[in-house]
């Protein structure tokens, strides 16, 4: 059973290893594996520390997906910057699972953001577009250390209307 909550302080390896894991198990289908191993990085103490203080910074989402006891899935915005940051899931058996977290984010996030933008890899594109994101641009990022360079979708989504027109 699948269960989603705002990510504590202690969630922080998970959130690294779930992001290992859906980067190694999904973006070689669009990536050569250089920009590959540039966007897996090295999972050190710094970018630990990083997500710890993100987890406890109040201007920002974070959610995790469990099912039992394994995180299997996260998402992060920054609601004040429209900024839709981070949405990652492992393989797992539960399925619909980046379409949950999505929603889950997405309903606190539109309390106050008007729009979120994200940056999607090309092997997200066609998820964030079935789930109301438009294409804005195309944009090459480049990974430090390396310099390799990637690909990336810039994508749109209002906040939907509380009252439907038609």
């Amino acid at each position: 059973m699948l269960k989603i909550r705002l990510a504590a302080r202690d969630d922080g390896t998970e959130i690294i290893r779930v992001r290992r894991e859906a980067i190694l198990s999904k973006a070689g289908t669009h990536y050569d594996q250089a920009a590959v191993a540039a966007w897996v990085g090295t999972d050190t103490a710094d970018r630990l520390a990083r997500i710890e203080r993100e987890i406890s910074d109040p201007g920002m989402i974070i959610l995790v997906a469990e099912a039992g006891d394994v995180t299997i899935g996260f998402a992060m915005a920054i609601p004040a910057q429209n900024e839709l940051r981070a949405l990652y899931v492992r393989p797992n058996p539960v399925g619909q699972v980046g379409c949950a977290l999505l929603a889950a984010l997405e309903a606190q996030a539109f309390e106050t953001a008007e729009f979120l933008v994200c940056d999607a890899s090309l092997n997200a594109q066609r998820f964030y577009a079935a789930n109301g994101y438009g294409e804005e641009g195309r944009k090459d990022h480049v990974s430090i250390p390396g310099g390799v360079v990637s690909g990336m979708v810039q994508m749109r989504k209002r906040r939907p209307s509380a009252v439907d027109p038609g």
